[in-house]
């Protein structure tokens, strides 16, 4: 589970928005300078997912379906909080960025370097297509990427290194894409939610905390 919260992350770290670019911090450019909703397919080594992102500049959020109710991942970067959603159970853990960062490989330190392919539509929308690479202390991205004029990234296809070196292929796609306000709720954690905070613990504690107490946590939400 939370290695799903990480790819999550890391899809929304790659984005760009000149043939070849300087490296950049993976964090300083995960903002898209604007607002806009999406929906999103997502494949990676744990199977296919379907889900719906919300993102305005400092803020994102990303849900995918699950057989629990579905689980999601909501970024402030000006607190620098990172809360992992069960909302099936309607609970929230909320963690540290560098926590949540560390758990693939230290996206905090990571920089992304590309080199522009060329023009390409994707799902109605017009694209710079980029040979990219983030690289980190243990984990890395190499593949492609497309990004809208705004920056945005519309679509990635690529391996991910995760911590240990292997690296598995992951491919991330938007449709529907709807650039403009989005609801300010969307943003914010949810209202009577059961809460966690686990930002004050060490990284290499926090996946086996959320493991063992999801079953708990989870089962509140039944009742």
């Amino acid at each position: 589970m939370p290695r799903l919260l990480g790819a999550l992350i890391l899809i929304c770290a790659l984005v760009g928005g000149s043939d070849a670019r300087a490296a950049e911090q993976a964090l300083d450019v995960l903002d898209a300078q604007v607002s806009y909703s999406a929906d999103f397919t997502m494949t990676g080594p744990r199977g296919a997912y379907t889900g719906r992102v919300w993102h305005a500049p400092g803020s994102e959020r990303r849900e995918v379906a699950t057989q629990g109710g579905g689980q999601g991942v909501l970024i402030h970067r000006d607190t620098g909080t990172a809360y992992f959603l069960g909302i099936g159970g309607k609970w929230y853990v909320s963690l540290s960025m560098e926590a949540a960062s560390t758990l693939i490989g230290g996206l905090q330190s990571w920089e992304i370097t590309r080199t522009r392919i060329g023009e390409e539509n994707v799902a109605g929308v017009r694209a710079t297509r980029w040979n990219a690479q983030a690289t980190g202390p243990k984990g890395g991205f190499e593949g492609e990427i497309w990004t809208s004029r705004d920056g945005i990234v519309l679509k990635a296809v690529g391996t991910v290194a995760a911590p240990g070196g292997n690296r598995s292929p992951v491919e991330m796609t938007l449709s529907r894409l709807k650039v403009g306000t989005v609801d300010p709720q969307m943003l914010e954690v949810p209202e009577g939610w059961f809460s966690l905070d686990l930002r004050k613990l060490p990284a290499d504690r926090v996946v086996q905390a959320i493991e063992g107490m999801k079953p708990m946590l989870d089962k509140r939400g039944s009742h």
